[in-house]
């Protein structure tokens, strides 16, 4: 693979404030390697980052932290081998604090991640750690790879699970984690049940196989739920969850919420309840996520990537996830890497 000076990138440079420009291409340090991009996906963090409600973003940055592509150069020892198509496992962690050490590395006191904290994958080319890079699967497309990092996202808010009752889960949400959550927690629930508002969300999750999908208002507390994930977390979902899950049940909160979202505690003293939070992924949910994304039908996965726009119609992709998520839900973002 031939490499040139400079590249394409989609920089935010202030709040509400995202252009393409050309970069540098950067050099890898010795322990990193640069990667080609193929497939960056937008995430709902993305959006909170463009309109300045990500504290941890420097401006200007790269954003973008779903990412799969093809090595290009590597500085260090490695498996992998240039050419190779991998997904990148977003965190930087620092492998010696106390989190690190005792297997938590997904909430590591130094934690850094790629398109936060350091420039991310909207752009032709990205660094990440050696060791952040797992190989693509074989028979694995590039596109349904690129859903591996919110996959991981799901595996371990499902490791958050404490009880050992599996009679019904509620997810509260559709978007793309929620609908990642469907996936890995249908084999593990006789009843899965989804509460969605938007249409076009509730369409994609009962073809992905939920037992039920219903919009909030139609929802009936018929039977309780052992667990409930909590992909959206807003005060309404917040309190939503509180109603439908079972005394001594448990609530698994996975979305990004406002610091001001809470339970109420008398809820959860009443129902003797066990809420637990989820952040990040460790690197053997990032594995376990490929590997089990290799087992699904590929095309179940694709109902959920609805639009792809190439790098140079990034900004496109970006007002449609914005303001159109009525009529889409994970949306990708296409760079140079090679297609398989």
């Amino acid at each position: 693979m031939s490499v040139t000076n400079e590249m394409r990138a989609l920089v935010l440079k202030g709040k509400g404030d995202l252009h393409e420009e050309l970069r540098a291409i950067p050099k890898p340090a010795v322990g990193e390697m640069l990667v080609r991009v193929a497939y960056c996906g937008i995430c709902g963090s993305d959006l909170h980052a463009y309109h300045g409600l990500q504290p941890s973003l420097t401006f200007p940055c790269v954003m973008g932290h779903e990412i799969v592509g093809n090595i290009v150069e590597i500085c260090g020892d490695s498996d992998l081998a240039i050419g190779d198509a991998v997904v990148i496992d977003p965190s930087f962690r620092c492998g010696s604090c106390v989190q690190c050490t005792s297997g938590k590395e997904n909430i590591c006191e130094n934690l850094r991640v790629l398109g936060v904290h350091c420039d991310g994958g909207f752009a032709e080319y990205c660094l990440c750690g050696i060791d952040m890079a797992h190989r693509v699967p074989t028979g694995l497309a590039l596109d349904v790879a690129a859903f591996g990092e919110p996959m991981s996202i799901a595996v371990h808010a499902a490791s958050r699970m404490l009880g050992d009752k599996r009679d019904k889960v509620v997810i509260i949400g559709a978007g793309p984690i929620g609908l990642a959550l469907l996936l890995y927690l249908r084999p593990l629930f006789k009843t899965v049940q989804v509460v969605e508002m938007l249409e076009n969300r509730r369409e994609v999750a009962a073809a992905l196989g939920a037992d039920q999908v219903l919009h909030p208002l139609e929802i009936a507390i018929d039977s309780f739920a052992d667990v409930v994930f909590d992909a959206v977390s807003n005060s309404h979902t917040a309190r939503f969850a509180e109603r439908v899950v079972a005394r001594g049940g448990e609530v698994i909160v996975v979305g990004l919420s406002d610091a001001n979202t809470g339970f109420s505690l008398l809820t959860i003293l009443k129902k003797e309840l066990r809420v637990s939070g989820t952040r990040m992924t460790t690197r053997a949910d990032f594995i376990e996520a490929l590997e089990y994304l290799k087992t699904l039908d590929s095309e179940l996965v694709r109902r959920i990537i609805t639009h792809t726009y190439h790098l140079d119609a990034a900004l496109e992709g970006f007002a449609l996830a914005e303001k159109h998520p009525e009529s889409s839900i994970k949306i990708l973002i296409k760079g140079q890497g090679e297609a398989r």
